[in-house]
């Protein structure tokens, strides 16, 4: 039966006692970073740090039942938390009260814009995003969030990011290294990677955390100059419907923005992990996803959540294969806001770096960039630069750049299109390029071109150009034959190239025919009356029937509209 209203759900089938196990596991893994993390990010915007858990619990509940991929994590995100810090304090809110009440509101807000976006079917935009984008977005993460840990690992706050600052400001900043935090979460990742190697079923990351606590509580862990995660505000939210009348326009203004930021770092995010899993991800169930994931939020006292790359790497990390894993990881926050806020006071910093650092590692796929190396390297270029651009500039302006620069491209190869003039094979009823077929003999007084691609304003030119130099090559024939296969769209400056081909044609003493073409294209030709001029009876399906037209015409007296 399929779940049209709660489509999540369908995610949830196929789930066994041994998967559901691993799920499980991975969930508590997944929520043991969620929740420093989900503090953080309340700070930072300056409203009560628990709300970061509550949009957390919120938004990966609401995600479980109504998104599209069964492995992608929601919560707050980096950009679109700065964002909505950004409008808060344009609207001039100081009390975190008021700041949660605008911060839910436009959780809303999205989230009612992106079930919008979803009745409009726009999420054809994140066709945009093409597998070496997606590539290189994923080593783009893996390489920050890895450099990212260099200050729980080492107990030094840096300040710079990127590639190589860091590593800089580290090296002159070394007697600061505090040498019981470094040890700790250096240990911490042989730990991971021993237990990974030799025992891949246990669940590495909970024993680890569970053990750091045990340990730093009974060894005072903060006296000895390790940083912890200290006090883990406690309480459950309450179902609540903010309503502010005031500010309203920057509400919506603010959304808007965040909207855009947080589905396009969303569908990456889904998309890529979605790439290295094998799955489908479709877009429009996805805003419908982030849609209920947003407003489930905002109506629980929480911000604006998308798809979280560090911790979907955790899950996946941690053997996690479905929605169960967000739904666990919920839970868990659940618990531990409402009964366990005391015993997290005790987790090492360095402890959820080191989990984080073995995630970074395996989002990297080397071997995918030796696949796009095989297959293209200007593609393998758009995955590098992808990958430096997150690095260098941050996950949307990295992106937004690749994106850019594969759309230029693809704008170059739809402005520049193969075309092909083709010719009889030996023995063969149909026709053959005759570049690739040496053995391939033209039509006699006949030419055949094939354009690979429909005529549009960006490549009417370049059509124009490659008519006339066939032309020129053609020397003494009488029929031309467009072999319109490959085109499905046209629009007016295309119908014009086509009226400027028939006439030159024309002057010459030429005739025009056209073979193939479909839908929109032969559409076009009947409305604009092209189809009148060129004279119906010389428009085939295909060029093979032109040709056989062809050799009627020569044995036998040619029609009227020939003359």
């Amino acid at each position: 039966m399929n779940l049209r209203f709660l489509p999540g759900l369908n995610n949830f089938r196929g789930i066994t006692r041994e998967s559901a196990g691993r799920d499980i596991a991975a969930g508590l893994s997944v929520a043991a970073v969620a929740l420093p993390v989900g503090l953080a990010y309340a700070a930072m915007m300056g409203v009560p740090p628990v709300a970061g858990l509550w949009a957390a619990i919120a938004g990966m509940l609401g995600y479980a039942l109504f998104g599209s991929s069964r492995t992608l994590i929601v919560g707050p995100d980096t950009a679109t938390c700065t964002l909505i810090a950004a409008t808060l304090t344009g609207m001039a809110l100081t009390t975190p009260e008021d700041r949660l009440a605008a911060a839910t509101s436009i959780a809303l807000t999205v989230g009612a814009g992106c079930l919008i976006a979803r009745v409009l079917r726009l999420g054809v935009l994140a066709n945009l995003l093409s597998r070496p984008v997606l590539i290189g977005y994923m080593a783009g993460v893996a390489v920050t969030l890895a450099l990212s840990q260099l200050s729980g690992l080492t107990g030094v706050g840096l300040r710079n990011s990127g590639l190589v600052h860091p590593f800089l400001e580290l090296s002159r900043r070394v007697s600061e290294i505090r040498i019981p935090t470094l040890c700790l979460g250096l240990a911490s990742c042989l730990l991971l990677v021993a237990i990974k190697r030799w025992r891949p079923t246990w669940p590495g990351p909970i024993m680890l955390v569970v053990g750091a606590c045990l340990l730093s509580w009974l060894f005072d862990f903060p006296s000895l100059g390790i940083a912890v995660v200290g006090e883990v505000p406690a309480g459950l939210p309450a179902l609540r419907l903010p309503v502010r009348l005031d500010g309203v326009d920057n509400i919506l203004l603010g959304a808007a923005g965040v909207l855009v930021v947080s589905f396009s770092s969303g569908i990456v995010t889904a998309r890529s992990f979605a790439a290295r899993t094998g799955e489908h991800v479709d877009p429009n169930r996805e805003l419908v996803g982030f849609g209920a994931a947003n407003v489930a939020a905002g109506l629980f006292q929480g911000f604006v959540v998308t798809g979280a790359d560090s911790r979907t790497a955790v899950g996946l990390a941690a053997g996690g294969s479905s929605p169960l894993v967000g739904v666990s990881a919920a839970v868990a926050l659940a618990v531990v806001v409402g009964l366990l806020s005391a015993p997290l006071y005790w987790l090492p910093q360095a402890v959820l770096s080191a989990i984080l650092l073995l995630a970074a590692a395996s989002l990297f796929d080397g071997q995918a960039f030796m696949r796009l190396a095989r297959i293209s390297r200007i593609e393998l270029a758009f995955g590098i630069l992808a990958a430096v651009g997150v690095v260098g500039f941050g996950v949307l302006q990295g992106v937004a750049v690749s994106v850019g620069a594969t759309l230029l491209y693809a704008m170059y190869v739809s402005g520049n299109p193969r075309d092909a003039l083709l010719g009889r094979l030996p023995g063969e009823s149909v026709l053959g390029k005759m570049h690739l077929n040496p053995q391939a003999q033209p039509v006699p007084g006949a030419v055949i071109w094939l354009f690979e691609s429909s005529v549009w304003f960006f490549n009417a030119d370049a059509f124009r150009r490659r008519a006339r130099e066939i032309i020129e090559q053609a020397g003494d024939i009488t029929w031309f034959v467009l072999d319109a296969e490959a085109m499905t769209q046209a629009d007016a400056d295309a119908i014009e190239a086509l009226y400027e081909l028939r006439r030159e044609l024309r002057d010459r003493g030429m005739v025009l025919l056209v073979a193939g073409g479909h839908g929109q294209f032969r559409m076009a030709l009947e409305r604009s009356g092209l189809a009148e001029r060129i004279g119906r009876d010389k428009i085939f399906p295909s060029p093979e029937q032109a040709v056989e037209a062809i050799e009627r015409w020569r044995q036998g007296p040619a029609p009227a509209t020939l003359s």
